[in-house]
C-alpha cells in the first residue's frame, strides 16, 4: 500500500510510523502496535490512501483509547505543523 502525502508524494506504508507517533503522544507501545495493526486491517487491499485518512482513523482511536494521548497530538499538530 502507498500512502500519499500533503505535498502530493506517496511512499510506502510504514507501521513503524504510526507506533512511533502514537508513542510520541504518549499512548503505550501496547496501544500504538494495536492501532498501528487495526490501520494495516482497515486500509488492506487498498493501492493508495491519503495520510489524512489514516491520521484521523488514528486520532479516533487515541480519543477511545487514551484521551490525554490524543489531546497531545492535537497540541503537536497545532503548534508544529499547523494543522
Amino acid at each position: 500500500m502507498k500512502v500519499r502525502k500533503r505535498d502530493g508524494s506517496e511512499e510506502d506504508f510504514n507501521p513503524v510510523k504510526i507506533v512511533a507517533a502514537v508513542v510520541r503522544a504518549g499512548a503505550s507501545v501496547e496501544l500504538a502496535d494495536k492501532i498501528s495493526k487495526e490501520v494495516e486491517e482497515k486500509f488492506k487491499g487498498v493501492e493508495t490512501v491519503n495520510s489524512s485518512e489514516i491520521r484521523e482513523f488514528v486520532l479516533t482511536r487515541l480519543k477511545e483509547s487514551e484521551p490525554s494521548a490524543y489531546e497531545s497530538w492535537l497540541r503537536y499538530d497545532k503548534n508544529v505543523k499547523g494543522i
